[in-house]
């Protein structure tokens, strides 16, 4: 793990989130990687970016992207509590860069909740299985 004050130097830190237009709709992409085994980081740039993709206006479409981050229970609460204790509803989430231990994990405590989960090695794909 690196330091926190060299932590936040890291380029999937600074990498912001953002809407990408695509296939006639839009796509909320939550840029979580590259963060390795910093979990405050993880779950402070998550909280920091909620009030953007839950507006009522925002897309319901979104992936969470997480290649060179450690996936850790409190990672996955923190993606549980930002989808679910919102008031916006979804249609689709897609992740990309999950391993499968963390695939099960994700699936048992996002699935049967009315919107469609499905995990990707790559974001072309992701993108169209939530646009197609």
């Amino acid at each position: 793990m690196i330091p926190e004050k060299h932590a936040t130097d890291l380029p999937g830190y600074r990498k912001k989130s953002f809407l990408l237009y695509y296939n006639g709709g839009e796509i909320w992409f939550e840029h979580l990687e590259g963060m390795y085994g910093n979990e405050d980081l993880v779950t402070e740039k998550l909280n920091s970016d909620i009030p953007l993709f839950t507006r009522p206006s925002s897309t319901a479409f979104i992936c969470f992207v997480f290649y060179e981050t450690v996936i850790t229970d409190n990672v996955i609460l923190a993606v549980k509590k930002a989808v679910l204790e919102s008031k916006k509803r979804f249609t689709k989430i897609a992740f990309c860069g999950v391993d499968r231990k963390n695939q099960k994990q994700f699936k048992r405590v996002l699935s049967d909740q009315g919107f469609g989960i499905e995990f990707f090695d790559g974001i072309e794909e992701a993108k169209a299985w939530l646009l197609p």
